[in-house]
């Protein structure tokens, strides 16, 4: 347990750090902007040319409340945003490493128009959550995962 909580520190504390590497095409807003960004996880891929990024928010999901999934596609090189791709969403549900007890939630064919799109989940339970993107389109096709910490909830008065 003890190694469980530094690791996930170490991989916060990461995060944090890469964000700040987080870069826009020149004259750009950064869509993020408007989203409070205080867990954007990045994932590239140098063969492709692509950078996927991927923030939530509110930044301590609450149980069955809407949880917005925002993700920003771009290449990698330039930072300009990718258009005309479809995205699919597979959202896991992994506390304890084992996967059962609930079904995987699937979001299929989303139209990525300017570089970005977004969801909104409602979160059933605590525990570790991994989101799969899969984008293609226009010579692109890659899969990212991307993990979402759901707290324990305090028990409501």
């Amino acid at each position: 347990m003890y190694h469980t909580i530094i690791f996930w520190s170490l991989v916060c504390f990461a995060l944090l750090v890469s964000s700040s590497a987080l870069n826009t095409s020149e004259g750009a807003v950064n869509p993020l902007s408007n989203l409070k960004v205080e867990n954007p996880q990045i994932w590239t891929n140098t063969e492709q040319n692509l950078k996927i990024t991927f923030a939530y928010q509110p930044p301590k999901p609450i149980l069955d409340q809407p949880t917005e999934l925002k993700f920003l596609v771009q290449n990698l090189k330039t930072g300009n945003y990718l258009n005309n791709l479809i995205a699919n969403i597979l959202v896991t549900y992994n506390s304890s490493g084992e996967f059962g007890g609930y079904e995987n939630t699937k979001f299929n064919n989303i139209k990525v128009a300017n570089g970005q799109f977004s969801l909104n989940y409602l979160f059933e339970d605590t525990g570790l959550f991994e989101i799969i993107t899969r984008i293609s389109g226009n010579g692109v096709a890659a899969l990212a995962p991307f993990k979402v910490i759901v707290p324990i909830q305090p028990y409501p008065r």
